[in-house]
């Protein structure tokens, strides 16, 4: 039996994507992989481990130095016998982990193009990644580049996904800006709804990570806007597929977006997002509104003339998959 060791964390000022993306692809492994995560102490990760209640988890100190959390997961690879260690690291650099254990095969995600020499296997599915890699330099490593690699869960290649958009004018739409939501634009594009006086029904997603619940609740209770707020939502796909406009960030809540056929508006609320909401946008698939702002004319507009969405599943988390059972 093969054994794969995952790394990675949630919390507000990094998102909770590293982490579901390791959940998600962890799911495609059947019974022949025994699965293993380390995370960090941060309440929003340690909740997104209880929600999805994933096993084998080692839960360390935020605190701790680079050195004692190398320490801690060489000594996690030689209790447990892990035979793969796969790795999403953004909140430090990954080219930092000097001294990980050469007795495992490493996988990671990276976006900035600092690696370690000794990787087996490379993925990167921002729009811009050819740009951040210098292949020729690591004549061992498998490089998986493009939007194309994003890891979704395996409900999205299901046959179900056929959106199909409400003729209706009353429109339902759907607000996910992601997990963490820091600069809580959720409660923009909602003050921006609100404003307009638009007849539509909003169902609000928020993750484990976010912090402005109770202010939501408040300005939304003294509107007259029809909505519902969920939080800690394990079936994304069928909030999408019961809508017929999503507002997201530009995070793999934009891919999932795509992937589920929805009318999509977008926001980057990271740099890193740009590219990915431009590429989207470039072909038809999305309206993109800005980085970090978005003009309310352009929201409501982009609300009420809804665009067609991406007809084909251009996504292939399968591959990944593929080339990691090669290893």
């Amino acid at each position: 039996m093969k054994k794969i060791l995952f790394r990675a964390d949630a919390a507000p000022h990094i998102g909770i994507g590293d982490l579901m993306s390791l959940i998600n692809i962890s799911r495609y492994f059947d019974e022949k992989y025994e699965k293993y995560f380390i995370i960090k102490n941060y309440k929003a990760g340690v909740d997104l481990i209880n929600k999805y209640d994933v096993k084998n988890c080692f839960i360390i100190d935020s605190e701790c130095s680079l050195e004692e959390e190398i320490a801690y997961i060489n000594d996690v690879i030689s209790k447990k016998s892990i035979s793969i260690l796969f790795l999403e690291i953004t909140e430090r650099k990954l080219s930092n982990y000097i001294g990980i254990s050469k007795k495992v095969r490493k996988v990671c995600i990276n976006f900035d193009g600092y690696i370690l020499d000794d990787l087996d296997l490379v993925i990167d599915w921002d729009a811009e990644a050819d740009k951040f890699f210098d292949v020729s330099k690591y004549p061992n490593t498998k490089f998986l580049l493009g939007p194309q690699y994003v890891i979704l869960p395996k409900e999205f290649y299901s046959e179900k996904v056929v959106h199909k958009k409400n003729s209706s004018t009353y429109k339902k739409v759907l607000i996910a800006m992601g997990g963490a939501d820091e600069f809580d634009f959720t409660g923009k594009v909602v003050d921006s709804i609100i404003k307009s006086n638009l007849e539509v029904t909003l169902n609000i997603i928020v993750g484990s990570g976010y912090e402005y619940k109770k202010t939501l609740e408040e300005k939304l209770n003294n509107s007259d806007m029809k909505y519902n707020i969920k939080q800690n939502i394990t079936n994304m796909l069928d909030e999408y597929l019961n809508c017929d406009i999503g507002i997201g960030a530009g995070g793999l809540t934009s891919s999932e977006l795509v992937a589920a056929k929805v009318s999509t508006i977008l926001i980057a609320t990271y740099e890193h997002q740009i590219a990915r909401c431009k590429y989207f946008n470039e072909r038809g698939w999305v309206r993109y509104l800005g980085y970090r702002e978005f003009n309310d004319t352009d929201l409501i507009d982009a609300i009420l003339n809804s665009i067609q969405p991406c007809e084909n599943n251009i996504f292939n988390t399968q591959v990944i998959v593929d080339e990691i059972k090669k290893i």
